[in-house]
């Protein structure tokens, strides 16, 4: 079985929407979704619609929470701030308490699903490359796990003990490995390495194979949508570089 991974949608109709096409042409049958469908882009409840109607596993994302509750902001950046307001004003009450009901982690065929690092899901803690990331390999219980959050794709390996980090690229994980393996697969709607692209995962179950994919999709009425619902201009404008 194929299933595809992804995360961080924000609100980016444009770019879920490419991901989908792309990753049902490429087999994939079964969807996760590593949370923060809403939050920056212009399409929030459309993005909501989409992911529900897919039927996987979904968690629960910053941005998830930011914006179906009421709580102050005081976590969040002046522009990640304004664009969760923007969003609670214009959530349905549906996709609202769907959001709220989302849990803050989950599992797929034995692969642990979170946003951010499993050591505190409630927190959405960051997995950086070059800081210390053993608490979360601490709590991953089996050899897989994914996450998201830092819309950056990349590979944890914890093998004896020892953490190393490395670019993400098609990799086959035997059952026998003796590794912990956390891959960040990347962000849908807003990615920050330099390519505009939207990234998500490939995950062949049966095979142990997990491959990236880079979907180009119309960057540019997406932005036109951010600029046309007034949201900040930097949101439209970072969707072009990738940052």
């Amino acid at each position: 079985m194929v299933k595809a991974v992804f995360s961080d949608v924000h609100g980016n109709l444009e770019a879920l929407e490419a991901v989908l096409r792309d990753a049902r042409e490429q087999g994939a049958s079964q969807f996760v979704c590593l949370g923060d469908v809403v939050g920056y882009g212009a399409d929030p409840d459309a993005c909501c619609d989409r992911v529900r109607d897919l039927g996987g596993v979904v968690v629960r994302g910053n941005h998830d929470h930011a914006c179906s509750h009421r709580s102050p902001l005081v976590w969040f950046n002046p522009l990640a701030a304004a664009a969760a307001r923007w969003t609670r004003d214009r959530l349905s009450a549906e996709n609202r308490e769907w959001l709220r009901s989302l849990p803050y982690e989950g599992t797929s065929d034995r692969a642990q699903i979170v946003h951010g690092g499993l050591d505190d899901p409630r927190h959405w803690p960051y997995l950086f490359p070059g800081e210390d990331v053993s608490a979360h390999f601490r709590r991953q219980k089996g050899m897989l796990c994914f996450v998201g959050h830092t819309h950056v794709p990349v590979l944890f390996a914890q093998v004896e003990g020892r953490v190393r980090v490395a670019r993400l690229s098609s990799f086959r994980l035997a059952p026998d490995d003796p590794v912990k393996v956390t891959i960040n697969v990347g962000s849908v709607g807003q990615p920050r390495n330099g390519d505009p692209r939207a990234c998500y995962c490939l995950w062949d179950t049966e095979r142990g194979v997990i491959a990236p994919r880079r979907v180009a999709y119309d960057v540019d009425a997406a932005a036109r949508k951010i600029r046309a619902a007034g949201l900040p201009e930097l949101l439209a404008e970072r969707l072009s570089l990738g940052r």
